[in-house]
C-alpha cells in the first residue's frame, strides 16, 4: 500500500512517501528509511521503495525539500559548519532523528528493527543513525558530507559498534577512496565495504539499469534482511 503523509517536526513540516509491506498482516514489521540524495525524491527512488516493500519491509522516503524546495534547504544547510563537517549536532541529522522517532510511533512499525539508507548528501546522516540502538541496519552509498577526513567525526565513528554497509565506486571525486579507507579504519570490523566497477556517483539510480547497479541492490537487500529479520 502506498501513501504520503506530512509530519510536523520541530522546525518545519516534512512530506514522507510511505510504502507498507502488504504481506505484513496485523504484526508489526521492520521499517527502512530511504533518504534521498541532492537530486531529491524521484521516480527511480520510489520504484526502489516499492521493491523493498515487496522484500518484506515498510519503507519511508522523506522529501527533505518539502515546503520550500531544494534551494531553501541548501541555503539553510550549506552555510552551517556542523552540517558541512557532519558533526552530530548538525540540523540535517537532527531532523532525521526526529523523523525516525515519529515513524517509530506508527502502529505497524516494529520500533526495534529499523534500517536507514543514506546516499551522497545523506550518507553521513546514515552513519550517525548507526549510533542509535533502534537502527540495526545502517547503509551508506558514497557519503559526500562531511567534507573533512573520513566524513565522520572521529569520536562518533569510534563509538559505532554494529555492522555498517558501505557502497562505493572506483572513481568518485565526491567520495574518494582515501576517505572510505579512513572510515574503514575508524569502524574496523564493523564495516562491510563494497566497490563497483563502471558505475558513477549515484549508485541507487542504477539499481535496475546496469549489472553492477543490480549487484548493489542485491547486496543491500541481503544486508537489510540479515540485520532486520
Amino acid at each position: 500500500m502506498e501513501d504520503k503523509l506530512t509530519f510536523a517536526l520541530s522546525n518545519r513540516e516534512m512530506d514522507v512517501h510511505i510504502f507498507q509491506n502488504a504481506a505484513a498482516g496485523a504484526e508489526k514489521q521492520p521499517a527502512v528509511i530511504f533518504l534521498p540524495d541532492l537530486t531529491g525524491v524521484g521516480e527511480t527512488q520510489l520504484e526502489t521503495a516499492r521493491l523493498l516493500a515487496l522484500e518484506g519491509f515498510h519503507v519511508f522516503v522523506p522529501d527533505l525539500f518539502s515546503h520550500g524546495g531544494a534551494a531553501q534547504y541548501c541555503l539553510r544547510m550549506f552555510f552551517n559548519k556542523a552540517f558541512l563537517t557532519n558533526e552530530a549536532d548538525n540540523p540535517g541529522i537532527a531532523e532525521i532523528h526526529e523523523l525516525i522517532d515519529r515513524l517509530k510511533g506508527l502502529s505497524y512499525v516494529d520500533a526495534t528493527r529499523l534500517g536507514v539508507i543514506g546516499q551522497c548528501l545523506t550518507g553521513g546522516f546514515a552513519l550517525h543513525t548507526a549510533l542509535r540502538d533502534d537502527v540495526k541496519a545502517p547503509v551508506v552509498f558514497h557519503h559526500s558530507l562531511g567534507v573533512t577526513g573520513s566524513g565522520m567525526p572521529e569520536d562518533h565513528a569510534r563509538a559505532i559498534c554494529k555492522s555498517v554497509q558501505g557502497h562505493y565506486v572506483q572513481i568518485d571525486p565526491m567520495c574518494p577512496r582515501a576517505r572510505v579507507e579512513q572510515l574503514k579504519e575508524q569502524l574496523g570490523g564493523h564495516f562491510e565495504m563494497n566497490y563497483y566497477d563502471w558505475l558513477p556517483h549515484g549508485i541507487p539510480h542504477f539499481f535496475r539499469r546496469t549489472d553492477e547497479g543490480r549487484r548493489a541492490y542485491i547486496n543491500m537487500v541481503r544486508f537489510l534482511k540479515m540485520q532486520l529479520n
